[in-house]
């Protein structure tokens, strides 16, 4: 329809100038559907030049359809692609010639990636990736944009959630940089354990109970070598309790036992 609409309107000799915002089939950078490379060429016949849009990536099909990539990145994802804008001239017989143009200043940005496998301390999580950053991200240059840092937390995480001090990384990072914006993912897992796995069926539920205890502090790489004095904790804690004995003698129990346990 659009090739029949064009070629009803055409101008003779003219130079035919077509707009498309859409993806074309094998120059996409995500899953969607888009219009055929031989779909676009059969407008071959009525368009002189077609500039294209949408794809935040730079590609040309021959030197007649033309996707310069966006001038600026929208999605950090994509800060890897070819950026710029065709500069076109065209003679008097309509002959085509695009310069893709990049001389300008296109802000930096910066992915860097730190694996916790291993380390039992946020507080030590915290310093490498400031050391990382220190050694390795791109700093703010007068007169330039201020990059844009995204760090990755990556692998087995042996301490809560909870405990990571994103919030402080990302203070600290933009401090050292000068950044406009740093992003802290999280994309680590939980270490993973057994439950008790190798407790015989016929085990007591005291030796089972026990031993579910055992499994679940060692998760936590603070109190994995202690994990069996402080399952014994929580046994005589939950003793005492189901007992009726007085919360301040249970604190007091809690509070002994911690200190035995670390001690130790």
């Amino acid at each position: 329809m659009l090739t029949e609409s064009i070629g009803t309107n055409r101008r003779e000799g003219a130079f035919h100038i077509l707009l498309l915002h859409t993806d074309v089939e094998g120059h996409q950078t995500h899953p969607l559907p888009a219009i055929s490379v031989a779909a676009l060429k059969e407008l071959r016949s009525v368009v002189d030049y077609v500039a294209l849009g949408h794809t935040h990536m730079h590609y040309e099909i021959d030197n007649w359809a033309f996707n310069p990539g966006s001038i600026e990145v929208t999605n950090i994802s994509e800060f890897r692609e070819t950026r710029g804008a065709f500069v076109v001239d065209v003679d008097d017989d309509n002959n085509v010639r695009a310069e893709h143009v990049q001389d300008y200043r296109q802000r930096p940005f910066q992915r860097l990636r730190f694996e916790v496998d291993n380390i039992a301390s946020a507080d030590v999580i915290t310093a490498r990736v400031l050391e990382l950053v220190e050694n390795q991200a791109r700093r703010a240059e007068p007169g330039k944009p201020e990059p844009i840092l995204e760090i990755t937390l990556a692998g087995r995480l042996g301490i809560p959630n909870s405990l990571l001090e994103i919030k402080a990384m990302r203070e600290r990072a933009l401090e050292i940089t000068g950044a406009l914006h740093v992003r802290i993912k999280n994309h680590t897992s939980p270490v993973e354990f057994a439950v008790a796995a190798d407790v015989e069926p016929d085990a007591s539920r005291e030796y089972v109970e026990r031993r579910v205890l055992e499994d679940l502090i060692a998760r936590d790489n603070r109190f994995r070598p202690i994990n069996e004095k402080m399952a014994g904790l929580v046994v005589s804690v939950k003793r005492e309790a189901l007992a009726g004995e007085d919360p301040e003698k249970i604190s007091e129990l809690i509070g002994g036992g911690l200190e035995g346990a670390r001690d130790a």
